[in-house]
C-alpha cells in the first residue's frame, strides 16, 4: 500500500514527507511551513523530487493547520453583508462541521497506517528481523501518541476550549467587530443629520 512508503524510507531522525514539485519552481517560500496542507502531486519524468519540512511532517500537520486558522476578516465580512446573528451561526457551524470532518478523515488515515504497521511487525517478528521489528515499534509510538493528541485536540474543539478555539473564536470575535462598525456608522449619520430650519414669516421677504 502507499502508507508503506511513507514508513519504507523514513530514517530513525527524520520527520519529513517527499513532496514531488516542478522542477522549474525556484520560490525559496515553498520551504516555509504553512497553515495550508501541502498538496502531493504526482511523479512525472520531467520533475525531480524535493524534500521540505512542514512541522511534524505526519498527518496531524493537516488538523493543527485547520486550528491554526484565523477567520477574523471572514466573520466582518460576514457581518457587513448580514449582521443578523442567525447568518453568524449558521456560519460557524459550517466552520465547525469542515473542521470536525477532517479530524474523521485524519483518524481514518491513522487508523490504517496503524493497521499496515501492526501487519509488518507481525511478518517481521516471524522472520526473526528485530531490528526492523524495534524501528517499526518506534513509528507505532508515534501514532499512537498523535492519535491521544488527536482525541485531545477535537475534545477541545468541540468543547470551544483551549487553542482549539481559534478558528470559531476568531469568526465571532471579527462578525461582532463588523457589527460594532455597522452600529457606529449609524450612530454618525444621525449626529450629522440636521432638522432644517424654517424661517417665521416675520423673517420671510415678501416679494411685491
Amino acid at each position: 500500500m502507499a502508507l508503506f512508503n511513507f514508513f519504507g524510507k523514513k530514517e530513525e531522525n527524520s520527520k519529513t514527507i517527499p513532496f514531488q514539485f516542478s522542477s522549474e519552481t525556484t520560490d525559496p517560500s515553498m520551504d516555509e511551513p504553512t497553515n495550508e496542507a501541502p498538496v502531493i502531486e504526482e511523479r512525472e519524468s520531467e520533475r525531480k523530487p524535493l524534500t521540505i519540512s512542514y512541522a511534524t511532517g505526519w498527518p496531524i500537520d493537516i488538523i493543527y493547520g485547520n486550528l491554526h486558522k484565523n477567520y477574523e476578516q471572514k466573520g466582518y465580512d460576514d457581518a457587513m453583508l448580514n449582521s443578523n446573528l442567525t447568518f453568524r451561526d449558521m456560519n460557524m457551524n459550517i466552520i465547525r462541521n469542515k473542521i470536525l470532518m477532517v479530524f474523521r478523515e485524519i483518524n481514518l488515515n491513522y487508523d490504517a497506517m496503524q493497521n499496515d504497521l501492526e501487519t509488518r511487525i507481525n511478518t517481521c517478528n516471524a522472520a526473526g528481523l528485530l531490528t526492523t521489528v524495534a524501528e517499526l515499534n518506534k513509528q507505532m509510538s508515534v501514532i499512537k501518541a498523535h492519535k491521544d493528541e488527536l482525541s485531545q485536540l477535537e475534545n477541545d474543539f468541540r468543547n470551544n476550549a483551549n487553542a482549539a478555539s481559534v478558528p470559531l473564536m476568531s469568526y465571532e470575535c471579527g462578525f461582532l467587530r463588523g457589527v460594532s462598525t455597522i452600529a457606529l456608522a449609524g450612530t454618525s449619520k444621525t449626529q450629522n443629520y440636521k432638522t432644517p430650519v424654517i424661517p417665521t414669516i416675520g423673517q420671510q421677504n415678501i416679494a411685491i
